[in-house]
């Protein structure tokens, strides 16, 4: 029996991120509308120009509080009866606050958008903050606070940021605040900072979905009237670093050590971007990038290790992450040292190619859907990005060598400069640090 005769398979298409409809609301609100056939969950996103460093230094903390908040009720519907109707129109609320900016956002079937905006525009403009509201919001998040302190990982990566940044930069102290600044935190002072800080000015809203109405009209409808005559714009802060430290934050008794090793890095607009995310996908961001086959999968010391760059809106930083058995954290150190060194093993043209290929591939898949269509719209205007940031991020990709990602590898991780956290048992792991080479290790005593 013949066979049927089979199509040639050719190459895939380049992809291109959507390009959105632009408008301005009579409030000067910017309006960036995506429409995306077959996308009948619509993602909203006001993108707010509210970093972090507004909050008093005192207070911090305070914005976590204000956003949490804000789907607690509004003036015209109060506690319970906002979140039923919400819940009616199948619709979910959250905010998500950054150092470069604030972003509201809901999620809702197309079909009760119209309703749905109209609550959303409540709980932004018009939101209750009723003393109880805010009280309970205050425990849970001292209670959140005691939580994380009590969780290694998570106390690894706080000690991180705070040793890598000065006192004065917001980025050194967690986003949601501390227990002393967050016990601080009033009814009053939450209800004056949003006065102060919400409102129209700087304010984008990105929308994406198959809309059947139109979504300019509906935003203009909802949130077009707003207005703040007190709104205070405030820049977003550009974080200082303090030089390389080594730290142990002692848990005695620990079976188990959590490693931060990296240092400040840089933002998406730096010209390296693209190679620094090649050259780090292929030290510690793919399962078998070197650090992970290395002491994950030859030597067993680990569940998972990785290398990641986390851009903020003016610079970043990086960071080697892992958990590793107590009685082997000072060889897989001294082993991580010596795979960060390539100067003796650069990278190759098969590990450009895998990391280039792995995020050209991803992209259609990750923003195949209307939220994550939103989400990386949202993420560009918060990073100062043009909007067609990914389509030249992607030809960037493409244009990695070998050499190119050599040289923003190194231009950026010196290890003589880098600053190392380990959370562990210090009577076990301390002087063995110090014999690898880190002579100005410090001991801190771990809070309570």
């Amino acid at each position: 029996m013949s066979s049927l005769p089979q199509p040639p398979i050719g190459p895939p298409a380049v992809w291109s991120f959507p390009t959105p409809e632009r408008a301005r609301l009579d409030n000067g609100i910017e309006v960036l509308a995506y429409p995306l056939r077959g996308q009948h969950v619509v993602s909203a996103h006001l993108v707010l120009d509210l970093p972090l460093n507004a909050e008093d230094r005192a207070a911090e903390g305070v914005a976590t509080i204000a956003a949490r908040t804000l789907d607690e009720g509004s003036r015209t519907h109060h506690g319970e009866e906002f979140a039923e109707l919400l819940e009616t129109e199948g619709a979910g609320l959250g905010v998500d606050l950054t150092l470069s900016g604030t972003q509201v956002v809901l999620d809702v079937p197309v079909s009760h958008l119209d309703r749905a905006l109209e609550l959303f525009a409540e709980a932004v403009t018009e939101p209750a903050l009723s003393d109880a509201d805010v009280q309970r919001h205050v425990q849970l998040r001292l209670a959140q606070i005691e939580q994380g302190q009590a969780n290694s990982a998570q106390a690894a990566t706080t000690a991180f940021r705070s040793a890598l940044f000065d006192d004065a930069s917001r980025a050194q102290r967690m986003n949601g605040g501390e227990a002393d600044t967050v016990a601080a935190v009033t009814p009053d002072a939450v209800r004056r900072f949003h006065a102060e800080h919400y409102g129209p000015a700087g304010a984008t809203l990105v929308l994406a979905g198959d809309f059947t109405q139109d979504p300019v009209a509906l935003a203009q409808r909802c949130l077009g009237g707003w207005t703040n005559p007190a709104q205070q714009v405030v820049a977003p802060q550009v974080p200082a670093g303090t030089g390389r430290r080594a730290l142990v934050i002692d848990r005695p008794g620990a079976v188990q050590a959590d490693v931060r090793y990296g240092g400040l890095g840089i933002d998406r607009r730096d010209p390296r971007w693209a190679d620094i995310s090649v050259s780090s996908y292929a030290m510690g961001g793919g399962f078998l990038s070197r650090l992970n086959a290395t002491l994950r999968e030859d030597k067993g010391y680990t569940y998972g290790v990785r290398l990641g760059f986390a851009p903020m809106r003016s610079g970043g930083t990086f960071a080697v992450q892992g958990s590793f058995r107590t009685e082997v954290v000072v060889d897989a150190l001294a082993i991580t040292r010596e795979l960060l060194d390539v100067g003796s093993s650069p990278f190759t043209r098969a590990e450009v190619d895998d990391a280039v290929n792995f995020y050209v591939g991803i992209s259609p898949l990750r923003y195949a859907t209307a939220d994550g269509v939103a989400d990386q719209a949202a993420a560009q205007v918060l990073g100062g990005l043009p909007e067609d940031y990914l389509d030249r991020s992607l030809a960037r990709l493409r244009a990695v060598t070998p050499e190119s990602a050599l040289e923003a590898y190194g231009s950026l991780v010196r290890l003589d400069d880098l600053t190392l956290v380990v959370v562990g048992d210090a009577s076990v792991i301390a002087d063995p640090l110090r014999a690898l080479g880190f002579d100005d290790l410090e001991v801190v005593q771990r809070a309570g």
